[in-house]
């Protein structure tokens, strides 16, 4: 049980915590970045192991200083060709580029929430077991 628990919190705190990371640089983007107009540009498929299909949408804009740059993020809903608002903070503005916020997107943001949900509960339950098995 002890073992299960420390592993439960390595593994679920680790995913947790770089979820949360990611989020956190993306809500960087949506209330300090700059917003410009962009497009989706491509929208394509892939089969996943449990015969299901995984939707990948490419997205592509211009920063103030003329570079044109593409990102993917997964949206709901949105076909290509469709235009949104794109935030991202000039120091790096691949990285942390997002259709999160008003004008864009906020499906990432729920998966994101979803995902840090899940993991951090896993974690919670390792650190019950590695409790339950110091306490008795």
């Amino acid at each position: 049980m002890l073992i299960t628990g420390v592993l439960l919190i390595a593994l679920a705190g680790t995913g947790c915590a770089y979820l949360s990371w990611q989020l956190v640089n993306r809500l960087r983007s949506v209330f300090g970045g700059i917003a410009v107009e962009g497009r989706c540009v491509r929208r394509y498929s892939t089969d996943s192991s449990d015969n299901g299909t995984q939707w990948h949408h490419v997205h592509g804009f211009t920063t103030l200083e003329g570079q044109y740059l593409e990102f993917e993020e997964d949206v709901l809903l949105l076909a290509e060709g469709d235009s949104l608002t794109i935030r991202y903070r000039p120091e790096d503005p691949k990285r942390s580029a997002t259709v999160m916020g008003s004008g864009g997107a906020w499906s990432p943001l729920f998966g994101h929430l979803f995902g840090i949900t899940i993991t951090g509960a896993f974690a919670l339950f390792g650190l019950l077991l590695v409790w339950l098995y110091l306490r008795y």
